[in-house]
């Protein structure tokens, strides 16, 4: 039986890159994935096997947009530059980041429990939305090595 009061919220998520809570993130979700190939042999119509060949691990993440604040200037993806040249060496020299999503409400340790970890993150996209009626929100995407979750932090 589920115990009360353990449910995740989103009022009671916290959502961090590099230790810094991104402070109007709206939405946050995250994938696992890991890539089977089947291994096909003559004289068997059936598959022999399924061999693992990949593991993957992407995020993305909603804001709402604040003037003078953005991913560039926050040093987390590289910023176009004065050249091409310029642009191309601030793409290649961009740091690793790590996203972690944290239960705020205080736990048995006297400290928030940690959700997810993602680690060796790069930001892979930016979409930037202008509606006449609305708040400018920023969709974030992210790419990363591993994930781990409570269970392994």
């Amino acid at each position: 039986m589920a115990e009360k009061g353990r449910q995740l919220t989103g009022a009671r998520a916290r959502f961090s890159i590099n230790g810094v809570k991104v402070g109007y993130a709206t939405n946050v979700s995250f994938s696992e994935e890991v890539e089977f190939q089947p291994v096909e042999v003559l004289d068997n119509i059936e598959v022999e096997e399924h061999v693992p060949i990949a593991y993957r691990v992407t995020l993305t993440a909603s804001e709402m947009r604040i003037v003078g604040k953005t991913i560039k200037s926050d040093g987390y993806f590289p910023q176009s530059g004065s050249s091409t040249e310029e642009h191309l060496q601030n793409v290649l020299i961009m740091k690793d980041l790590t996203c972690t999503i944290e239960d705020s409400k205080i736990g048995a340790s006297g400290k928030p429990t940690t959700i997810m970890v993602m680690e060796q993150v790069k930001i892979q996209s930016q979409n930037v939305t202008v509606n006449a009626r609305g708040v400018v929100g920023s969709d974030v995407s992210f790419v990363g090595v591993r994930i781990r979750d409570e269970s392994e932090v």
